[in-house]
């Protein structure tokens, strides 16, 4: 038998050998967390290398934002973020490399979405894609369009763009935001005209309306600003459902008197339009890291620094969360019948 001294001993090794125990499985559950992909370490991105695609050429507004992004996206989740630029068939090249791509969240990429959802809409060639089935990270902006027009002309308000005859719409081309724009607003306002195409990009088609070579154009509000306020540009129609705090005496489409039908493309259009600069991540991505992607992406366009370097880069940004920007896709792929034939008439010859 033991004594009371024996037993004691027994009794604190056995403690210790208990306490010993309990760590090695605390340790233990420690490793398998982290290499498992659970718990507080399962969206850690330290040490890993994030490719951030971009869906355009180098020097532009997508490019100066995802560069912009880039050391704040380090700095939040620990990882090294380089910057790619995939520029080719508006875009689709990058958008089925994304969607090809690892699911791991190391490759993410900024598009915009207008034009993306549109040929996804269109069933255009080089669509090799489901536009739903991407991981949404956020969207990062979803600006209004402007419909100009070419300083003291005839197109001084939209009722004489209404009335006009022969009013022809400047255009970047097959599939180009321009193109839906005009494919899409001269049935919805029963515009007479045609659409010119063969311009390369936006700058061009605001440079054609400038000179007077074509009546009307369109772009994006933040992109045409610039040229209205020093009398180069005449707007005549804000493409969207509210007002622009930037062109508050500027008529808005929702705002016109328009049959059901047309009200109708209308809505669906500026819901296309709402599709904005998207940043998408591989089908499959695992909700830690999409949401660890998304948290990094909110922290970041919260950041001072970062919101005054876009504004002086002339990029603003509104953060949206990734399950809003889905629901936003999943709206425009809800379009009806007669839009969707509009998009398709967009995309011919591509």
């Amino acid at each position: 038998m033991l004594g009371v001294r024996g037993a004691n001993r027994l009794r604190g090794w056995g403690g210790l050998l208990a306490a010993v125990l309990m760590l090695a499985a605390a340790c233990s559950g420690e490793t398998q967390t982290t290499a498992s992909g659970g718990g507080d370490e399962e969206a850690s991105f330290e040490g890993e290398t994030i490719t951030f695609v971009v869906s355009f050429a180098p020097g532009g507004g997508y490019d100066t934002i995802a560069r912009a992004f880039a050391p704040y996206l380090e700095e939040e989740l620990g990882a090294t973020v380089v910057v790619e630029n995939e520029d080719g068939a508006g875009g689709l090249l990058a958008a089925s490399q994304i969607y090809a791509a690892e699911p791991d969240g190391l490759t993410i990429g900024i598009f915009a979405g207008q034009g993306i959802a549109g040929a996804a809409m269109a069933e255009a060639e080089g669509v090799q894609f489901e536009l739903a089935e991407y991981s949404y990270v956020t969207r990062l902006a979803a600006e209004l369009r402007v419909l100009v027009a070419t300083p003291n002309s005839e197109y001084q308000a939209i009722e004489d763009v209404r009335d006009g005859q022969g009013v022809n719409f400047a255009s970047a081309g097959t599939g180009a935001a321009d193109n839906m724009d005009a494919t899409v607003l001269y049935p919805v306002l029963g515009i007479d005209g045609r659409i010119v195409t063969g311009f390369d990009g936006s700058e061009e088609t605001a440079l054609a309306v400038t000179s007077g070579d074509v009546a009307v154009g369109s772009g994006t509000v933040s992109s045409r600003l610039a040229a209205i306020k020093s009398g180069d540009l005449h707007p005549v129609l804000v493409i969207g459902d509210q007002e622009s705090p930037d062109l508050p005496d500027v008529p808005v489409l929702t705002d016109l008197e328009l049959d059901d039908e047309s009200r109708a493309l209308a809505e669906a259009h500026l819901s296309l339009q709402d599709m904005g600069r998207m940043v998408w991540a591989p089908p499959g991505v695992p909700e830690d890291r999409l949401q660890a992607l998304e948290d990094a992406f909110k922290a970041a366009s919260e950041n001072p620094d970062l919101i005054q370097e876009l504004a002086q880069a002339e990029q603003e940004i509104e953060f949206t969360p990734g399950a809003e920007a889905k629901t936003v896709a999943e709206d425009v792929l809800d379009a009806p019948d007669e839009y969707v034939t509009l998009i398709k008439e967009a995309f011919e010859g591509q």
